[in-house]
């Protein structure tokens, strides 16, 4: 599944399903293969909060910076330390508490990270996925329970 944030770059154009098929049709990958403790959302949710940090981090260092030659090398300094995310998810993904589409989608997302305006379509990329995801790990595990039930007492009612 590739994961494509511009429509047109240069014209500042986000693909108009970014936020909704894309991060949609992630998130049903993602949950297909989730279970206790693969893809579990409190994990994901880890991920997403360190994300909203680095955000936040940033434009604060970047409402500081007056000039756009400083903006740029704060950019440039910055980006070293979102791309630590990788490793980290590779680090969840060896210990099985994550999938490798998991990964996939997060390396995916984070290498198309090359201008500061990035930063904000990543995040807000991932803010949808979650929404997307816990939506659907909610209406997975509420099947689960209605097939467990429905074995319990033998499909009768």
């Amino acid at each position: 599944m590739a994961i494509v944030f511009w429509e047109d770059r240069g014209k500042k154009v986000l693909k108009k399903e970014l936020f909704s098929q894309t991060a949609e049709n992630s998130a049903k990958l993602v949950v297909g293969q989730s279970n206790d403790t693969l893809n579990n959302p409190t994990q994901l949710r880890r991920f997403f909060d360190e994300i909203i940090s680095f955000e936040a981090k940033y434009k604060l260092a970047f409402a500081k910076t007056s000039s756009q030659e400083d903006r740029n090398l704060l950019f440039k300094r910055q980006l070293p330390f979102l791309h630590m995310i990788v490793p980290k998810v590779k680090y969840a993904e060896a210990r099985k508490l994550v999938t490798k589409d998991f990964t996939q989608i997060i390396t995916e997302a984070i290498a198309q990270i090359n201008e500061p305006e990035d930063i904000k379509v990543f995040t807000s990329f991932f803010e949808a996925f979650m929404g997307h995801y816990k939506f659907h790990f909610v209406e997975k595990k509420d099947r689960e329970k209605q097939e467990q039930n429905n074995r319990n007492f033998g499909g009768k009612r």
